[in-house]
């Protein structure tokens, strides 16, 4: 549980909350402003789950995956899969509609590719900060 980083499972929630706005301009289904609201504030909550479900399943992995990259690529791969296993259920438990399903790999899509750039950018400044401190050490080493 010391491992699990609760940054992240915010900002899955976050994350989610952004998704369900970018859903909501992509659906342009006629529906009470209340609903769409509703519907952005339940995809941050599925974001808050898919994030503590990844955090908790890459605390598990092993430390000898200690690499960053490695352990970024995996952290994105766990979180490529339950997203996609919640998405389908939640698909299977409220809808047997065709029509809904033909607008599901789109959508999928679009939220596994929002994950990636997410993660991307997650990465990116992780090594942004990471050649700071080095800058820093080597500044401090100096004086």
């Amino acid at each position: 549980m010391e491992t699990i980083h609760f940054e992240n499972i915010i900002k899955s929630f976050f994350l989610g909350i952004f998704m369900g706005i970018v859903l909501q301009f992509y659906d342009h289904a006629d529906m009470l402003i209340g609903y769409k609201v509703l519907t952005v504030l339940a995809s941050g909550s599925i974001g808050f789950i898919i994030g503590l479900l990844t955090e908790w399943l890459t605390a598990i992995l092993p430390l000898s995956m200690a690499n960053a990259r490695m352990y970024f690529f995996i952290n994105n791969l766990i979180a490529l899969l339950v997203t996609t296993c919640i998405m389908a259920s939640l698909l299977w438990i409220t809808s047997s509609d065709i029509e809904n399903k033909q607008s599901f790999v789109p959508t999928l899509s679009i939220v596994l590719g929002i994950i990636c750039i997410a993660n991307l950018f997650d990465y990116m400044m992780y090594r942004r900060a990471q050649n700071k401190l080095k800058t820093l050490k080597a500044f401090l080493k100096d004086k």
